[in-house]
């Protein structure tokens, strides 16, 4: 199997995601208040050959952010993040680079539902598109729009396959879903981010590739277990601890869905150390 590193513009939070922050309260202040951005971060989908088909894990983000309505005007939202993209950095774009198209890709596999990771969607009608039931039913009930899933974007056919880990355990995670017959490509549900987040595991001979999502920003982060959340929550906690003892008890490549770093970890089959 072969991996490769798909960037479709970048993002920014707020630097308190990235760093930490002490408590709620200081959180919310550096959030609604302050303009402490951090730096601008890569937005990179993963495209695993397989025998089984070509996988795309993630869509990327859209051009279309910049048309009036797509976005909220106001709210949370963009004091929060901010994203960045031109039209030739969208994924039809960037699967011609390495010599395919939207119409070569058989599955699609969502860590979760923010529109940097499903701005994408439309290029994929004809794919069999697996989500996290949880992250689905959230996104698609009264509180979604308000937790930054907007449905009015999603493609008028989007109804995707809803993962519910019907697997054996996976190291220490103890619910799983197999993608691929041979099981090689696997997901395990590592919420936090978002209510149903998930993470996919790509297993090889000599390791393990993590295709982590939005779980933390990077290796750093991960060491240090702080996940990528706005306010703190028992899930996030809980994950990153888990993926964090996990990485540890088997040699893995760990790739993160803004980690500038992420690229040359995968060309260099940089194992996670301590």
């Amino acid at each position: 199997m072969k991996i490769h590193a798909l960037q479709t513009g970048t993002v920014r939070c707020k630097q308190f995601q990235l760093t930490g922050a002490s408590n709620v309260l200081s959180r919310l202040y550096q959030l609604i208040f302050t303009d402490k951005w951090g730096e601008w971060m890569p937005t990179y989908c993963w495209l695993i050959e397989h025998p089984d088909g070509l996988t795309l894990v993630d869509t990327g983000e859209t051009a279309q952010i910049y048309e009036k309505g797509y976005l909220p005007d106001g709210g949370l939202y963009h004091k929060a993040v901010e994203t960045r993209i031109e039209p030739a950095e969208e994924i039809p774009q960037q699967l011609a680079k390495i010599g395919f198209a939207p119409k070569d890709i058989k599955t699609v596999i969502l860590t979760h539902l923010h529109g940097d990771h499903i701005g994408g969607l439309a290029h994929f009608e004809h794919c069999k598109i697996y989500v996290s039931k949880t992250e689905y039913d959230f996104a698609t009930s009264k509180k979604g729009t308000g937790n930054g899933y907007f449905k009015k974007n999603w493609p008028s056919w989007f109804q995707p396959e809803l993962i519910r880990y019907n697997n054996a355990d996976e190291g220490n995670f103890s619910q799983s879903k197999k993608i691929t017959t041979d099981g090689k490509i696997v997901v395990v549900p590592t919420p936090g981010h978002s209510i149903g987040h998930q993470s996919v595991l790509v297993k090889g001979d000599n390791h393990t590739t993590i295709l982590a999502g939005d779980l933390t920003y990077n290796e750093s982060t991960l060491q240090q277990e702080i996940a990528d959340v706005l306010l703190p929550n028992t899930a996030a906690k809980q994950t990153v601890k888990a993926m964090h003892q996990y990485v540890q008890q088997q040699p893995c490549l760990y790739l993160s869905s803004h980690d500038w770093n992420a690229p040359t970890i995968l060309a260099e089959k940089r194992v996670y150390h301590e």
